[in-house]
């Protein structure tokens, strides 16, 4: 029941990763998203990326647990049909290369990776042109909720 537990967990961890990785990607980039209260699904940018970093944690940890449940899976997996071990199988040679490759495109800033990243650029462009031209309306609501704030504590 454990396994099964823990694949759940997982599953429904990398999803809320997904959806607040999104919602992170299209978010304006810092102090921005407080003074024009940026929010979706009722959410502000910091409680997103409290939901980001707690699911990729809980994640993290459903995996070692679905590592040590699947351990003679992946023995297995290392296994050549001579049943003797060998670390690097095809499929494990191969799962490296790509993770790798992949690695090393990312942080070369090569397309169609670089593309990605620019995409997520316009967007904090798109949030700054929309708050100077609605300043004066968000310094406004951004006062207000931190007068809310002080009078709650």
């Amino acid at each position: 029941m454990f396994r099964k537990i823990t694949s759940f967990v997982m599953l429904y961890s990398f999803l809320i990763m997904v959806l607040s990785g999104i919602m992170l990607f299209i978010s304006p980039f810092g102090r921005l998203s407080m003074m024009i209260q940026w929010e979706f699904l009722g959410l502000d940018k910091m409680q997103w990326q409290a939901l980001h970093l707690i699911f990729m944690l809980i994640f993290t940890l459903a995996g070692l647990l679905h590592i040590f449940y699947n351990y003679k899976a992946i023995k297995n997996y290392l296994k050549s049909k001579s049943k003797k071990i060998v670390v690097f199988t095809t499929a494990h040679s191969i799962a490296i290369a790509v993770t790798a490759a992949l690695f090393y495109v990312t942080i070369s800033h090569m397309e169609p990776f670089e593309s990605f990243v620019k995409m997520n650029k316009s967007f904090n462009d798109y949030w700054t042109k929309e708050f100077r031209e609605n300043r004066m309306e968000a310094m406004m609501k951004m006062r207000e909720k931190m007068q809310q704030r002080m009078m709650q504590n």
